[in-house]
This record gives C-alpha cells, sequence and structure tokens, in this order.
C-alpha cells in the first residue's frame, strides 16, 4: 500500500532544492533592489542613505530617462510591428515548395542564433564614421555615418535589430501555419477566394496566437534591449541611443549610483509587469485557434 504522505515528503524535498534557487537567487533580489532605491548608495561604501522617493522623483525629472523612454517606443512598435510583417510574409512565401526553400530558410534564420555582440560588431565595422566600410557608399549618396548622428542613430539600431529577428519571427509563424489544415485553403480556393483574401480570413487569424507571443516577446526584448546598443554606439552619441538596460548599467557602474540604478530597475520592471498583464489580458479575450 503507497503511503501518500511519505510520497508528498518525496516530492517537496525534489522540488526543495529549486524552491531555494528560486528564493535565493530570484525573488530576494527583487526585494533587495526595492529596498536599495530608496537609499542614495555608491554601491561600494558599506554606510546608506535614506532618501525615500527621491530617486524616483528625480527620474521623471531627468532629460536622459524621456530618451530612454522614447527610444523604448520606437523598439517596441517598430521592430515588433516590422518583424511580424516581415516574418508572416516571408513564413507564407514558404509554405510552397521551390528550390532552395531549406537553404534559404537556414540563412534567413542564423543571425537569430548569433550573440548580439558578434552582430553589433559586424555592423559597427560597417557603419563606424572613421573605419566604417559602408562610410564612402554613405558620403556618395549625402548621408552621414549613422552612428555618429543623434537623429540617425537609434534608427540604425533599430534596422539592425529587425535584420536579426526577422528570421526568428519567421520560424515561429512558419510552424504555426503547418499546423493549419490544407482542407480549409482548399476550400477556399474552390469559392474562388484570392490569396490575399486567405492570408487575411484563414491565415492571419489562426495565427493570431503567435502574433501575441512575438508581440509580448519583442516589447520585454525592447524594454531590456542592451548587446547591440553597447557594442554599436555604448548610448551614445550625446544619449540618443540609451535604453533601459544601458542607462542602468551607466548610473550602477559607470556613475556609482547604485540608489538610482535602482530606482531605474524597479521603474523597468513595472513597466514589463504592466505591459505583459495588458498583452495577456487582451490575448485571453479573443478567440485563439
Amino acid at each position: 500500500m503507497i503511503n501518500f504522505r511519505n510520497s508528498r515528503k518525496i516530492g517537496f524535498m525534489c522540488v526543495l532544492p529549486l524552491i531555494l534557487f528560486v528564493l535565493v537567487y530570484m525573488v530576494y533580489p527583487v526585494f533587495y533592489n526595492v529596498r536599495i532605491s530608496f537609499y542614495d548608495w555608491n554601491g561600494i561604501d558599506p554606510d546608506m542613505t535614506f532618501i525615500g522617493a527621491a530617486n524616483f522623483i528625480n527620474i521623471f525629472k531627468d532629460k536622459v530617462f524621456r530618451i530612454v523612454l522614447r527610444n523604448f517606443l520606437l523598439f517596441a512598435l517598430f521592430t515588433v510591428t516590422v518583424q511580424a510583417v516581415l516574418g508572416f510574409l516571408l513564413a507564407d512565401m514558404f509554405q510552397k515548395k521551390f528550390v532552395g526553400r531549406d537553404v534559404s530558410k537556414a540563412i534567413l534564420f542564423m543571425p537569430a542564433i548569433l550573440s548580439s555582440i558578434i552582430i553589433g560588431q559586424v555592423f559597427y565595422r560597417l557603419l563606424d564614421p572613421n573605419i566604417g566600410y559602408l562610410k564612402g557608399i554613405l558620403s556618395f549618396f549625402g548621408v552621414s555615418a549613422p552612428l555618429s548622428n543623434p537623429k540617425l542613430a537609434i534608427w540604425a539600431i533599430i534596422i539592425v535589430n529587425i535584420w536579426q529577428w526577422t528570421g526568428y519571427s519567421m520560424t515561429l509563424y512558419y510552424g504555426a501555419m503547418a499546423g493549419i489544415s490544407e482542407d480549409l485553403y482548399e476550400a477556399a480556393k474552390i469559392d474562388g477566394a484570392t490569396h490575399f483574401q486567405i492570408m487575411r480570413k484563414i491565415t492571419f487569424p489562426l495565427v493570431r496566437g503567435t502574433t501575441y507571443n512575438l508581440t509580448i516577446i519583442g516589447v520585454i526584448g525592447a524594454l531590456k534591449q542592451y548587446d547591440l546598443v553597447a557594442s554599436l554606439t555604448g548610448g551614445g552619441p550625446a544619449n540618443s541611443t540609451q535604453t533601459f538596460a544601458t542607462y542602468l548599467y551607466e548610473a550602477a557602474f559607470t556613475n556609482y549610483e547604485q540608489g538610482y540604478a535602482s530606482a531605474i530597475a524597479v521603474v523597468m520592471f513595472l513597466i514589463a509587469g504592466v505591459i505583459t498583464v495588458f498583452q495577456l489580458r487582451l490575448y485571453n479575450s479573443k478567440t485563439i485557434y
């Protein structure tokens, strides 16, 4: 006869290490970070000065933080939208068999498995205002080096991000489309539907769940964007490409304002939570096939 009480104890002992790991390395740091955000601390000295909500007040007075918010919105809007549209169209194209289809899919997906630091360094060699390989071509068309232009630098990073992750979006859409019954397409063709009508009325509604997932991933990715910015511009020129992650790093480890950096992290965490809850509610309010 099975002793259920003992089996529960055994089960609890099996998951206890994981619970302790989560508590020590995930839950505790979050609460510790929230606590630090109410102090003026350089991260080195043992003494901390309690300043209440001053760090949070200073954040919303900070001009650089406004740039950070603007860049987050630009990243979230353009990378998510363009990657979803291109990924959907490419996945739809690859549903048809043609010579070189598998090779083309592999090539398009390859940037997604590469390190963002490596990709950033490659594009830095191409776009660098001093030694960039594309410097002569850009100057011929009257375009200044984008990485040294405060108005163009953020757009250059967004374009590189789109190039890197469009293949990932395509792969998810391709898998979702492969699960759609061919009978639906055949019935639509018999009724005289065009390819565009089939995409709009059948394909897109049936991959809506993938679209929501990509949106959540893209928005959270825009919120914690660091690698590309660090390797391409380092947040410059003139702080024009600062993101939450780069600005947080600069505050903590360059300016030694650990309390201020913790406040930025708290704001970042709250924004991520609000966006995720909103998107999940929107996701659950629709019928997902």
